[in-house]
């Protein structure tokens, strides 16, 4: 019994890699409660599980050229959910950094705003242009973070985008703000070098 399941599942596998969407309805309904059992001990989470689930299934389906009919399918199933599920785990981590230095960044605008006088007033003036130079969906998804404190989810639910697309949105955003304010910093030191020198000349 056991041989003849191995032979029907490398029938299945074969007609999978040649592009059969029945053998890979067989293959999911096979797999789908071991992918699943396997992607909740690693999270501890029923909907992060199940959201992985689907698309560990869909990269199982992208890259079935790949899979090699002589090794264990049963183990390149558990090896690719592994993997899929540790990349998970490093993109929510970026995500909290990003997050994390996005209400740092903000926070320490507000902060020279309310403490000092006519420069850093300039400074966030010119934060809130750089901000509109953006283009319209990155300044959307930053600003959604940024004043409605949303997630991530909670951005690409509102957008219809996907939580990576948001990811890149805000990470260009920041990377943008952050360059232009650190070229206006740099030449306002050099201004103020000059005009020193040029009072000591007088």
């Amino acid at each position: 019994m056991a041989i003849e399941n191995a032979y029907n599942e490398a029938e299945l596998i074969a007609d999978m890699k040649q592009g059969g969407t029945e053998a890979f309805t067989r293959i999911f309904k096979q797999y789908r409660d071991q992918v699943f059992a396997f992607s909740f001990a690693l999270t501890k989470s029923r909907e992060t599980a199940e959201d992985l689930v689907q698309e560990i299934f869909s990269k199982l389906w992208e890259r079935r050229d790949q899979i090699d009919p002589l090794q264990s399918f049963q183990g390149y199933v558990k090896r690719i959910t592994y993997n899929h599920v540790m990349s998970f785990f490093r993109k929510v981590k970026l995500e909290k950094a990003l997050q994390k230095e996005l209400y740092l960044n903000t926070q320490v605008l507000r902060l020279e705003q309310q403490q000092a006088g006519a420069f850093d007033n300039e400074s966030v003036r010119f934060y809130n242009v750089l901000v509109e130079q953006l283009p319209e969906q990155r300044k959307k998804a930053y600003l959604l973070s940024r004043d409605e404190g949303l997630s991530y989810e909670a951005i690409a639910a509102v957008m219809g985008i996907s939580k990576n697309t948001v990811r890149n949105h805000i990470a260009g955003a920041l990377q943008f703000i952050r360059q232009e304010m650190a070229r206006r910093f740099m030449l306002m030191v050099v201004v103020g070098m000059l005009i020193t020198k040029w009072l000591k000349i007088k």
